[in-house]
């Protein structure tokens, strides 16, 4: 398992991909409370002594499924290591990628409203995911009322997220909205103490285009488009960025 605290934080990001999905494991490795907050950056009141509980987590290989559309819910995840990709698979065989969720991110609130998760969620990535059961969230006479607040919290977070993310990228170009995304990435990765100017992309160009609405050919046009004005260059998915204002203003 990868140890982010002993890396320095110009390291370059490297997803450890697999092409083989296999069984999912779970083992007796918890995280505290505490540790949830953290990977949550969660400001509330301070913890106290009910909040003291263990949380088990979940190892995932590249390739397996998180949440699969229609299973029944059973809590939500906080992600601790690696990148998975949220997406729905249309009645027509589409498919649109809702969302990257990476080291931080909730998982899972979908899955409130009617019970049941709607969209599949799987690992880019080895994973490793922490689980809210549900009845730690809504069961009468629970030890924690700031539990489920701050679930709520990063559940609010995690829509205002996607809605800016969809505002964004559909404001501009299509080939705008490829620049747009490496620029989000590279802050992304910035937050979690990595390069932001180096980094290997754990998502395919397919990907890409599912989450932006825009064909696989538009985000390698956009990407051949950025080397060629020399504000990026390419070698397969790692992306070395060269200039962050010019990727953030690129309007073609």
């Amino acid at each position: 398992m990868m140890n982010v605290q002993a890396l320095p934080t110009c390291a370059l990001w490297q997803p450890a991909l697999s092409h083989h999905a296999l069984k999912l494991e779970s083992d007796e490795r918890w995280s505290t409370f505490q540790e949830l907050r953290d990977l949550l950056q969660y400001s509330g009141r301070p913890l106290d002594r009910s909040e003291a509980g263990l949380f088990q987590r979940r190892r995932l290989k590249a390739g397996q499924s998180a949440l699969t559309m229609g299973q029944a819910f059973d809590g939500l995840y906080v992600v601790r290591l690696g990148t998975l990709k949220a997406l729905i698979t249309q009645e027509d065989g589409g498919v649109h990628v809702l969302a990257f969720p990476m080291k931080g991110n909730m998982l899972g609130f979908d899955g409130i409203y009617k019970n049941h998760y709607t969209s599949d969620v799987v690992a880019l990535t080895d994973c490793d995911l922490i689980r809210i059961p549900a009845s730690e969230l809504f069961t009468a006479g629970r030890e924690s009322d700031h539990l489920e607040h701050m679930a709520y919290w990063a559940s609010s977070r995690e829509i205002i997220e996607e809605q800016e993310a969809y505002s964004l990228t559909r404001s501009v170009k299509a080939e705008a909205r490829v620049a747009r995304f490496l620029h989000n990435m590279s802050e992304r990765f910035a937050a979690m103490g990595w390069s932001p100017n180096r980094f290997i992309l754990p998502m395919t160009r397919r990907d890409i285009g599912h989450h932006l609405s825009v064909t696989v050919e538009t985000v390698s046009r956009a990407f051949s488009a950025l080397v060629h004005e020399g504000i990026i260059s390419v070698d397969f998915r790692e992306i070395n960025i060269l200039s962050r204002d010019a990727l953030k203003n690129f309007e073609r």
